[in-house]
């Protein structure tokens, strides 16, 4: 397993800092950053054409005021204990609903007719993404990297906790589907989809180091950060533009 090593990374950035003749490193710096690993809970969902006989099924519920289902077999001619059976999958599935003994179309039932598409939601299952209070952002990046590290950097000097706001449900869906469309499907599975995140628990917390690099540009007489994530292996310009507020505030200069 790959260690992240520390002091042959910030060998390689000052190389690359120092390529470019106007630019003079005046401090050099590490901190940590606390990332979480989040346990998101959600109901998969598998998208289907909807066939023939769920169709007329919705219709009839739609336009008759049907009591029983027995009826409904009648009418299309189908064994009552299959009605039965998809009956209630469709209520447990929230398309249809009973009320004052009748049965209706819910809105997500109106929505399924209209497209088309057979929205059927599997059994619970989970994903584990990486958050950072400080971006307000879920991060890519191998975890495992940093397990050998012995010492790590004293905290980022503007984290005051290392508590979680609440994360936009939004941005978890997005994030989760698009790691699992870049997963490869064996023949026999289809593509899930997620429409809602049931729970979100935060279930550990490792420090990341940041290495930081105060600098000054000569021919422009400018001051400016970079700063590199090592967890996402790239410069960070979240981070750069809060230490280098930070810094501008709190220090005074030499």
């Amino acid at each position: 397993m790959y260690t992240v090593d520390l002091n042959s990374i910030t060998g390689q950035l000052q190389k690359e800092l120092n390529e470019n003749p106007n630019i003079e490193i005046q401090k050099q710096m590490q901190y940590a950053i606390p990332i979480h690993t989040l346990e998101v809970h959600y109901h998969p969902v598998m998208r289907n054409a909807m066939d023939i006989l769920m169709k007329m099924m919705l219709i009839s519920f739609q336009k008759a005021k049907l009591k029983n289902v027995e009826l409904l077999a009648e009418i299309l001619l189908v064994e009552p204990l299959f009605i039965h059976d998809l009956t209630n999958k469709m209520l447990r599935m929230g398309m249809i609903e009973k009320e004052n003994e009748v049965f209706t179309l819910t809105a997500k039932g109106m929505a399924q007719l209209e497209s088309g598409i057979f929205e059927e939601e599997l059994e619970q299952t989970s994903h584990f993404v990486q958050y950072s209070p400080i971006h307000e952002q879920l991060l890519e990046g191998d975890l495992e990297e940093f397990s050998d590290l012995e010492e790590f950097p004293e905290p980022f000097p503007t984290i005051e906790n290392e508590e979680i706001e609440a994360i936009e449900e939004s941005m978890l869906i997005e994030f989760i589907q698009r790691q699992l469309s870049e997963q490869p499907l064996s023949e026999q599975e289809a593509p899930t989809f997620i429409t809602k995140v049931i729970s979100t628990e935060s279930i550990q917390i490792n420090d990341i180091p940041v290495l930081c690099f105060s600098l000054l540009n000569q021919k422009e007489n400018r001051h400016f950060m970079r700063v590199y994530n090592t967890l996402t292996g790239a410069w960070d310009e979240r981070l750069e533009t809060i230490l280098f507020n930070y810094e501008k505030e709190n220090l005074k200069p030499e």
